[in-house]
């Protein structure tokens, strides 16, 4: 049986995976008619991918691939409205597609392992990830889609290092996108376990404002077992701070 983790773990990389689609993507080069074809459609589609419509979306990107079969970008593209489908197995054809054309393509890496993720493929998430973060260190949400999805396999330590270091690139990033992180998150996985986790990342970071707001957050989703404070070294900066004793009392 598949914990509430796993299913937590899903969820949340697929958002973050959503939110890398936009990455600066290789550039095909050529000219011609059939080129600005390929151009005309591939802007056409990033419109209506944008507007959500992703059944026309990927009319577009699938007649540039038509005109230009080895566009790494259009198969990253045509895999992005797949995935708004729900159609998984379609969007890791045209992911794999896209990195095997373009070895160096972070952006791709990172969406295969989200769509990993949801075919709960844990361990290829996992690789797919890692690579994406070898080609782009600094890859905001691979970074914390990996910290989350190492956290809930159980792997705190190593989940860990890669929160903190998606933290220190961007502090806010859960927080800009907090309205659609619960969008998704509370279809499949407890929010209070969640919070915490979130509360600990930026505990370990030494930001103790934003481990009291998820902790708040934890607590109002139903979060009792306090005493992991004390317990888990994320906390081990934050502890003594009066700002963190409140939740430790049952303040």
């Amino acid at each position: 049986m598949r914990s509430k983790a796993f299913s937590a773990t899903t969820v949340s990389f697929a958002f973050l995976m959503l939110l890398a689609a936009c990455a600066t993507a290789p550039v095909e080069r050529g000219g011609g008619a059939a080129t600005r074809s390929f151009e005309i459609h591939m802007k056409q589609g990033q419109e209506l991918l944008s507007r959500k419509d992703y059944g026309r979306a990927a009319a577009e990107f699938q007649a540039a691939i038509a005109l230009m079969p080895d566009s790494a970008r259009a198969h990253n593209s045509l895999g992005l409205c797949h995935f708004h489908l729900k159609q998984y197995d379609p969007a890791v054809e045209q992911f794999e597609k896209a990195v095997a054309l373009d070895p160096s393509y972070a952006t791709a890496f990172n969406n295969l392992a989200g769509t990993f993720s949801m075919r709960l493929q844990f361990p290829a998430a996992e690789q797919a990830y890692k690579k994406a973060l070898v080609l782009a260190p600094d890859m905001i949400s691979a970074n914390y889609s990996l910290g989350i999805l190492l956290t809930n396999l159980g792997r705190k330590d190593e989940g860990a290092t890669y929160l903190a270091r998606g933290i220190a690139l961007d502090p806010n990033f859960l927080e800009e996108h907090r309205e659609m992180i619960t969008q998704y998150s509370s279809l499949f996985f407890d929010m209070k376990e969640a919070n915490f986790v979130y509360a600990g990342a930026y505990a370990s970071a030494g930001n103790v404002e934003k481990a009291v707001a998820y902790l708040t957050r934890a607590k109002e989703a139903g979060f009792t077992d306090w005493q992991r404070i004390l317990r888990d070294k994320e906390f081990d900066k934050v502890r003594d701070d009066p700002r963190i004793k409140k939740f430790l009392r049952g303040d």
